[in-house]
């Protein structure tokens, strides 16, 4: 599936250009193995709702209103007390791309028959988690658009997390982690990374327009690559993006006469060595 969808989106790339996209599209999938028969009775719609929650609202001004594409999974166990539903819940959620999150910290109360409504600034020990990580994918997202550009998405995730950890009271479960998550995202030991996919995604722009321009801008995302795992070399942010991107940067270089960069991102990236060689070689 992961080899299928990267291959989707570098057909994006190389055929009508990448497509930058803010609007939510969420899917939405509820593991029920571990909930009781009659809590699963009850949260049967309740994929629906989130997805109703997710994609019905405008999280962003993106002018364009193109899509980002999110996975949801929820994996959800029963801890109900008397009349109040509660769970304990896991949460992955990616785009479908090169941004994942995991959380496994989670506590919130739901009753089965509430509606998800958004209100700005009001704590949920459901939907603030939903919001925390929607935000913090559109971060990333629009660090693609241009230089910190995700600042504001941080900002928001970080403020529901500063809020939640001491607001939700009995719900704070994990809200110190998200904190501490999305902080050092917005730290400067986190901007050289922000800054290489800048770079990064300004070269993809050319793709087909000006490979030369595309190249020498991929190649200076290259480089600061490098710098960031020579610094860190188990920086977790500079090693997926490099899983997720590796197949892209062997198309934009298959037909350069200079493939020098592709030598470098060969000691990067020694579990794909024989593809950066098959390019090399040729």
């Amino acid at each position: 599936m992961r080899v299928l969808l990267r291959t989707v989106v570098l057909f994006l790339i190389l055929v009508s250009g990448f497509v930058y996209g803010q609007r939510i599209e969420a899917e939405v999938e509820l593991e029920e193995e571990a909930l009781p028969q009659d809590k699963r009775e009850k949260l049967r719609d309740f994929p629906d709702k989130v997805m109703h929650y997710l994609n019905s609202y405008d999280w962003t001004d993106d002018p364009w209103n193109t899509p980002v594409y999110i996975n949801i999974q929820l994996i959800l166990s029963d801890r109900s007390s008397g009349a109040e539903e509660r769970y304990d819940g896991k949460l992955l959620i990616h785009n479908n791309y090169d941004v994942q999150f995991f959380d496994q910290r989670w506590r919130f109360a739901h009753q089965s028959g509430d509606m998800l409504v958004h209100s700005e600034g009001t704590l949920d020990s459901f939907t603030s988690m939903l919001d925390f990580y929607i935000y913090l994918i559109l971060g990333f997202e629009f660090d693609k658009w241009g230089t910190l550009a995700g600042n504001v998405y941080f900002e928001k995730a970080k403020q529901i997390a500063e809020q939640s950890k001491f607001g939700l009271g009995r719900f704070i479960n994990g809200w110190d982690r998200r904190l501490e998550l999305v902080e050092r995202l917005l730290s400067d030991q986190h901007r050289p990374y922000r800054e290489m996919v800048d770079y990064y995604y300004y070269g993809l722009s050319f793709v087909n327009q000006n490979n030369a321009k595309a190249r020498e801008h991929v190649s200076t995302a290259i480089e600061r690559l490098d710098d960031i795992l020579r610094l860190d070399p188990e920086d977790e942010y500079a090693k997926k993006f490099i899983d997720a991107h590796y197949m892209e940067m062997l198309e934009i270089y298959r037909r350069a006469l200079d493939k020098s960069p592709l030598r470098t991102m060969m000691i990067l990236d020694p579990s794909h060595q024989r593809a950066y060689q098959e390019i090399l070689n040729r």
